[in-house]
């Protein structure tokens, strides 16, 4: 999930620094004093590795808790089927509370768009490589320079550079040989490439692109890019002395007359660009070169806010999908922390992690258990005093979470449910003392339930001398537990909750999963979005 998280959030950089490069963009063509374009082209590239390494950055130090979508173990912890990585599920929190779509099929569908993008953008590099090796294969050196070549080629009307690992190249057409004062204009625009390293960071882009291909920020900021190399070219070679603004202008358009449409090309730089609307404003650019620019500390100024924008915006998105589904290793990790100083069996199977995931990994069982737990507050000192005055484990307090959600609510009128807190049934109640008549219903009087209760725990631990079949036996009764030991011959309480004595399905192992919440609750239940269980 922490990869999902890197990637969405990302995406959602790469806009805003698309919009910060257009508005940087609309800010110079209304200033007397533009931004410089080298400076610009500067700004773009740390605004791009800004959007790659901030999400990556900002969980060193923690994230806002802001999430869009959830993942849960299931879509209700009502459901019947057992728990399966199959059921896991994502809801959009904007989204009705309870819409959902199964995981696998919004992993099944993210993956083959992000292949499809992958798998498009890299046969267009490998056709664009082939065709650029080509015109290299079969141009002629007309001068080598350590790792530079210039080559002039029949088979290009735009001069362009490439690079490989250790070798550059400098394509020119072979027209342009019988010119020689156009060719060292052409050779200088060129080698300009090489050092501003516009060579190299295209490969950078076209992987950038290849990751985040659907999303059009990135192509746009691509595009951009591209066009402030060419434009911070013209800059820098038209700034100098020995190159004349017109005649570069006139190389430029000749070059553009003379030449087919050029095929958008990936993993070199042309001189006249890729774009239609390019090579008129490089002209314009050229011919109304302004007498200042904006001074280094300003810009350096505008970098670090845009920086700061950056930064904030990937702390606040740092983590759009929380995972609320408990692993096992988390389960087990919680039931270390459970069993200190606790003489309570605390067991950990694939039951209980499944009730886990249906308490704190379902969007209407982490409702349920919030809800609880806010009321269990009300009642939990008074039940832990009465749970130590007879000298029950304090694990009981579990038991009427998972009974009645500590709600204390009368007989709803169906004879099989009970009443209360710990949902006492009539016959139990009044076995232990408590009146229960159309005019008084002690089930509803905490205290007197409470001792009712722990009475109870006490003789049923006396009869079994386990506190796994106690909890079974004060759900399902004395004798269905004691015809289960008969007919399993085994008093391991899992075992016979296998072969099915059990009243409420998944009893034991639900009361053991809040066990092992109310032992973490602060961390389990730090935040209402949160999924980390930090431990």
């Amino acid at each position: 999930m922490t990869h999902v998280n890197w990637y969405i959030c990302a995406n959602m950089l790469l806009v805003l620094a698309c919009v910060l490069m257009f508005l940087l963009k609309a800010v110079r063509a209304h200033s007397p004093a533009p931004v410089a374009y080298s400076h610009q082209l500067y700004f773009a590239h740390c605004l791009a590795i800004s959007a790659v390494l901030l999400p990556c950055l900002v969980r060193l130090f923690g994230s806002a808790d802001f999430a869009t979508a959830q993942v849960w173990s299931a879509a209700t912890m009502q459901a019947d089927a057992a728990y399966s990585p199959v059921d896991h599920r994502i809801s959009v929190a904007l989204a009705a509370p309870h819409a959902s779509v199964p995981l696998t099929v919004v992993s099944r569908f993210a993956t083959a768009l992000f292949l499809a993008g992958l798998l498009i953008l890299l046969i267009r590099v490998a056709l664009d490589a082939y065709v650029t090796s080509r015109i290299i294969v079969n141009g002629h050196t007309i001068r080598r320079r350590g790792r530079l070549r210039i080559l002039a080629s029949d088979h290009t009307q735009i001069p362009f550079s490439f690079w490989l690992p250790a070798r550059y190249f400098i394509v020119v057409p072979s027209s342009l040989t019988l010119r020689m004062d156009e060719l060292k204009i052409v050779l200088r625009h060129e080698a300009q490439h090489h050092r501003q390293f516009d060579t190299k960071l295209l490969y950078l882009y076209q992987l950038l692109k290849a990751a985040f291909f659907w999303n059009p920020a990135v192509h746009v900021l691509s595009r951009r890019i591209v066009e402030l190399q060419e434009f911070a070219c013209d800059e820098t070679l038209t700034g100098r002395r020995a190159n004349s603004s017109h005649a570069y202008c006139q190389l430029l358009l000749r070059l553009a007359e003379t030449a087919v449409r050029p095929r958008h090309a990936l993993v070199r730089m042309n001189m006249i660009g890729d774009e239609a609307g390019t090579l008129e404003r490089r002209v314009a650019a050229i011919l109304m070169r302004p007498a200042h620019y904006v001074r280094k500390p300003a810009v350096a100024v505008a970098g670090g806010i845009s920086f700061a924008l950056m930064a904030a915006a990937a702390f606040v998105f740092a983590s759009p999908i929380h995972d609320r589904r408990i692993s096992l290793e988390q389960t087990l990790q919680m039931a270390a922390i459970a069993r200190q100083d606790s003489a309570f069996p605390i067991v950990v199977n694939d039951e209980v992690v499944e009730q886990l995931n249906r308490l704190l990994g379902t969007p209407d069982g982490d409702a349920y258990l919030r809800a609880s737990v806010d009321r269990m507050r009300r009642y939990e000192a008074a039940v832990a005093q009465q749970i130590t005055q007879y000298g029950m484990p304090p694990e009981l307090l579990a038991v009427p979470l998972v009974e009645s959600g500590y709600l204390n609510a009368p007989h709803d009128g169906n004879p099989r449910n009970g009443a209360g807190l710990w949902r006492f049934i009539k016959p139990t109640a009044q076995r232990y003392g408590l009146k229960v008549d159309e005019r008084n219903d002690q089930r509803l009087d905490a205290h007197a339930e409470t001792d009712a209760a722990m009475r109870y725990f006490a003789s049923l631990h006396q009869r079994f001398n386990d506190w796994g079949l106690a909890l079974l036996a004060f759900n399902a009764g004395e004798r269905r537990v004691e015809h289960g030991i008969r007919e399993t011959g085994s008093r391991d309480v899992w075992e016979i909750i296998s072969h099915g004595y059990e009243n409420d399905p998944d009893y034991v192992p639900r009361v053991t999963a809040a066990i092992i919440i109310i032992k973490n609750r602060a961390r389990v239940l730090r935040s209402r979005h949160r999924a980390e269980i930090e431990l």
